[in-house]
This record gives C-alpha cells, structure tokens and sequence, in this order.
C-alpha cells in the first residue's frame, strides 16, 4: 500500500484511489499538465473524471476533505467573479455598484494546493525526487507534511503565493493546470492554475527570488511575474471604480 503521508503515522489498512483534482470544482473538467521532464517542454489536457491514483490511505484521503471543499468553494467564486465582471463591463452604468465581497479561509486553501501539488507530482512522475532532502517524491519532508495536516503553518518565504501578471485576461476554458518547480531536478514547489490564475505553492525556506524560475516563460521577480505571499485582500475594478473584493483571511501562525 502506498501513503506519502506514512511519515506521520496513523495510515489504515485501506488504500484509497484519490481523484488527482478534487471532485466537484466544475463539470467536465481538463487538467492541463506541463514542466514535467517527461513532457519535453510541452503541455497535455487530460479528462480530470478518469484520472485517480493509489497515493493515499483511506485515513489520511479522509482528513483531507476541509480543503477539498474549500478549494471549491474558492474556484466558483472565481467563476462568479469574472462573470459579474464582464456584466458591469458591459452594462451603462447609472449609479455605484454594491462592491461584492468574498472570503477564503487562506490557510486551509494554502493546505489544499500542497496537498494536490504533492499528489500530481507522486501521480505523474515517481522519479521527481525532493531537492531539499533527496527523497521520492512520494516521502516529502516532515516538516510540510504537518503543515498539510494542519500540525503546523507554513512559515514565510514557504506556502501559498498568487502570481500576477497585468496581461492576465483569464479568458482559458475550465481547467485546472499544474507545473512542477524544479531546480537541479529537485523538487521546490509547484504552480497550480485556474483559468490563468496562478498559486504557486513553496516547498523550501530559500525565497523564490533567488532562483531564476519561470511561469509560461515569463519570470518571476522584476519585470516578469510579481509574487504576493499569503494575499490579504484581491480588489477588482472597472476604470477607478470597486466592483468586488475576494478576502484571504490567514490564522496567526
């Protein structure tokens, strides 16, 4: 039986087979795939409904669901977003909008992407190895293990980023996208997509600047992709004027 939680202990004696992407984010799902050795530089779309892998325990896949759910939760509202906007776009407008507002529980949507980054990369390529200890992939650090878990946070520089770019239109169909970030083939993080909305998530206690490290080819730090850790508030605008406010709200650590 396999577990890339077995570190920690506590695993049942039932294997589970876990959807790579959680169930139920939107129908006829794509997982857009690319950066993995195997690809050659290139990108595959692949149906998210066939796609499940024996990675987990039925135990440690169980204590998962919060952040299943959150992350749902978090991608329609997305879906809300862009729509209302493209309504208040095109609509002549004659008084102030009410200003939508939104909020995400940060943490558990931080414990989300680690814990899918983690099962993509286990599921799609066994021989990615950990750059911080040398490990499989499948047997990833203790320490962000409990940060999965909730036994402890994600401390700066490590966990959840939301890369910008102002030339992001998020006009790409439903899909979710994954790109595992690698220096010397070791693995640092990844970058999960929705709809060209990027959220790395950071693996090592070494700031991503200080690697030269790429998104779609476009680098992150200046004049590439701007990084914002643990977002606090996403304001969206028409013109000068507030339309709607997707808020992050983070525990103390």
């Amino acid at each position: 039986m396999e577990c890339w939680v077995a570190q920690l202990g506590g695993c049942s004696n039932k294997q589970s087979r876990e959807h790579y992407i959680s169930e139920g984010l939107w129908k006829n799902p794509i997982l857009r795939v690319r950066g993995f050795p195997w690809l050659s530089g290139g990108e595959k779309d692949l149906p998210l409904s066939s796609l499940t892998a024996k990675i987990l325990c039925t135990e440690h896949n169980h204590r998962l669901s919060p952040l299943d759910s959150e992350a749902i939760r978090l991608f329609k509202w997305l879906d809300e977003i862009w729509r209302l906007q493209e309504v208040r776009r095109k609509s002549r407008r004659t008084k102030f909008w009410t200003v939508k507002t939104y909020t995400v529980n940060g943490n558990l949507f931080e414990r989300w992407a680690a814990k899918t980054a983690i099962g993509l990369c286990c599921a799609f390529d066994k021989n990615l190895h950990w750059k911080q200890t040398g490990s499989p992939c499948n047997q990833p650090p203790v320490e962000i293990l409990k940060a999965v878990y909730g036994e402890k946070t994600f401390l700066a520089p490590m966990g959840l980023y939301l890369a910008v770019d102002m030339g992001d239109q998020h006009e790409l169909p439903d899909a979710i996208s994954v790109e595992p970030l690698l220096i010397d083939g070791g693995l640092v993080g990844a970058t999960l997509g929705f709809k060209d909305v990027r959220f790395p998530i950071w693996f090592t206690t070494t700031p991503l600047n200080n690697f030269s490290l790429e998104i779609d080819g476009k680098k992150f730090g200046a004049g590439g992709v701007e990084l914002i850790h643990h977002l606090r508030a996403w304001r969206f605008t028409i013109g000068r004027t507030l339309s709607q406010v997707l808020d992050f709200e983070w525990a103390d650590n």
